[in-house]
């Protein structure tokens, strides 16, 4: 078995092994092309320090990771970690961490994020060994919104220009990777974003994807809560996607009244995941 990075890799070859790792996972995983080539620009992967675990010329195993300057540091996001069935139990995964910590030392990497789901046990007790602990807890949403028509108490309209620390203001907890700052940036001509206004004032905004139908972030701002603006930003993202089911991602556990807010417009629960983390 050799370990290499994936800079010169054959994508269609990497959405192949991420597959057929996934392919019995507790939520399957299946991507195709556009949809890995969309997970790279958005999430930062970086190809250079990304791994896989080669038998000859088959791949057997891979990492993804994203880079990004943060507040706490360099830091480095595990985007996905897999092997295929008929390799597990060999230590890959540890092997490959062996392989990536030294190239992350010298790169002054302060930080490891990742994601997983709160009921793989063997992964958790895996990543532990590893050094990383758990530092909150992620619910998923998804669902048809059941949007009731009340009477209007805001303009919507698409914001052209985005005033990040404004939005960020209307936040009570901090987003996962795949839905900060830098990853919508990364991603801007695929996402919509709308904001509700008050004479010509903003109060409310959501980010979301028409396509994947994915909503990335919905904020209100403090004073402005519970008066129905959630509501209308909700309606406006129900008309966008036809009515179709829609994806809340990596909300924070402790958000109680996001989730009972989601809750409330149609949404349930999908699974949970453990954000955890260490340091280099």
């Amino acid at each position: 078995m050799e370990i290499k990075n994936l800079e010169n890799i054959d994508l269609e070859k990497l959405v192949a092994v991420i597959n057929l790792s996934f392919s019995d996972y507790i939520v399957p995983l299946q991507l195709n092309l556009e949809i890995l080539k969309a997970k790279i620009k958005a999430e930062d992967i970086k190809l250079e320090l990304s791994l896989g675990v080669f038998d000859g010329d088959e791949m057997v195993g891979c990492m993804l990771h994203g880079l990004r300057d943060t507040e706490e540091g360099l830091t480095v996001y595990n985007g996905a970690t897999g092997v295929i069935p008929d390799q597990r139990g060999k230590g890959l995964v540890r092997k490959m961490y062996e392989y990536l910590l030294p190239e992350l030392k010298k790169l002054e990497v302060r930080k490891m994020v990742l994601e997983v789901i709160t009921g793989n046990h063997p992964a958790i007790k895996a990543y532990e060994k590893m050094g990383y602990t758990v530092r909150r807890t992620l619910d998923c949403y998804k669902g048809k919104l059941e949007v009731k028509k009340n009477q209007q108490v805001s303009t919507l309209k698409e914001i052209d220009l985005v005033d990040w620390p404004q939005l960020v203001s209307f936040w009570d907890t901090k987003p996962s990777w795949q839905n900060e700052i830098q990853s919508l940036e990364n991603t801007k001509e695929n996402c919509r974003f709308v904001g509700a206004y008050q004479k010509d004032l903003l109060v409310g905004y959501a980010v979301f994807n028409p396509t994947s139908r994915k909503v990335n972030q919905l904020a209100v701002a403090k004073d402005y809560r519970n008066k129905g603006i959630g509501t209308e930003l909700c309606s406006y993202i129900n008309e966008a996607v036809g009515q179709q089911e829609v994806y809340v991602f990596n909300v924070d556990h402790n958000a109680a009244s996001i989730l009972a807010f989601l809750k409330a417009q149609g949404l349930r629960e999908h699974l949970s995941q453990f954000e955890m983390s260490r340091t280099v």
